[in-house]
């Protein structure tokens, strides 16, 4: 008989507990009690079929239904921590969570509970993502060419581009701009400039004395001693006769072979004797060239 009770027992158990929704009621005694709705609390759980619920307090919140006599309590949403004043109704049947100053966040893993301060992007960076209430900044250095000089700035500006006529008098960096001055004139300059033109004087110069002296040479392509004979013929006319000793380098000390009088100028055979006037300066020449002379005489 015992089998047999605890058998009806156990039947009417999970009938009821079957029976009974969980959202909304529990099981006690092995009666299907009913729960108080969120936003509200069990004053007295003596008649669990038809309980008596209370709201919750200002301040307090029941999220979900529950056979609870206490209210969870809301965040205090302190203005001293960085939070924001809570102006409008707290509602009763959720949790209000609070809002961070202008320049904090909190994140909602923690269900806002801290405030933290916005990361500041230095000099030298900016701002990719700004921070949000639940969210903090995002900063990027900037990149070569590019500077900021102020702290949480969006932008990184270009370095300045020097104009024409102007020289980098300090290099930019990531914290400051290029520095541009007036160009100065190089004291290398003039120096070379001088130095190439005193050059190009002095090969100017060099050309005009070779040319002076060749122009000299060809003018005085003359041998020391050149002796023309001319000889006397019987009809008073005479005949010029070119010796052709005379292409050759004259000796200055050989003498005459041929006697001459001291008081005339003609021979013992009576041919004129004359003689170039004075000596001049033989400028050395090839054979070839004293041979296309002698020709062209």
């Amino acid at each position: 008989m015992r089998a047999f009770y605890t058998l009806c027992l156990v039947v009417t158990l999970f009938y009821l507990a079957s029976s009974c929704e969980f959202q909304t009621h529990y099981v006690k005694d092995g009666t299907c009690c009913k729960m108080c709705g969120p936003g509200k609390k069990m004053r007295s759980d003596d008649n669990c079929v038809d309980p008596i619920c209370k709201i919750c307090e200002d301040g307090e919140y029941q999220s979900k239904y529950t056979s609870e006599t206490t209210c969870k309590l809301q965040p205090s949403c302190d203005t001293n921590l960085n939070f924001l004043p809570q102006t409008k109704p707290i509602p009763k049947d959720r949790l209000s969570k609070c809002q961070c100053k202008p320049g904090h966040y909190c994140t909602e893993d923690d269900d806002c509970s801290t405030c933290r301060k916005h990361k500041i992007c230095k000099e030298g960076e900016k701002i990719i993502k700004n921070g949000t209430s639940v969210s903090n900044t995002v900063c990027e250095a900037c990149k070569s060419g590019t500077f900021s000089i102020s702290d949480s700035s969006d932008i990184c500006k270009e370095w300045t581009t020097c104009e024409p006529g102007y020289v980098e008098k300090t290099p930019g960096s990531l914290t400051s701009d290029r520095i541009c001055e007036k160009g100065k004139p190089s004291d290398r300059g003039p120096i070379v400039g001088g130095v190439i033109a005193i050059l190009l004087l002095l090969l100017a110069a060099l050309a005009v004395v070779m040319f002076i002296k060749r122009r000299s040479c060809e003018w005085k392509k003359i041998p020391k001693e050149a002796v023309m004979v001319t000889k006397l013929n019987p009809n008073r006319e005479t005949e010029p006769i070119i010796d052709p000793t005379w292409i050759q380098q004259p000796q200055e000390d050989v003498e005459d072979t041929v006697p001459v009088s001291p008081t005339s100028n003609i021979t013992e055979n009576g041919n004129f004797v004359t003689q170039e006037e004075g000596k001049h300066s033989i400028c050395p020449s090839t054979e070839t060239q004293r041979f296309s002379e002698s020709s062209i005489l």
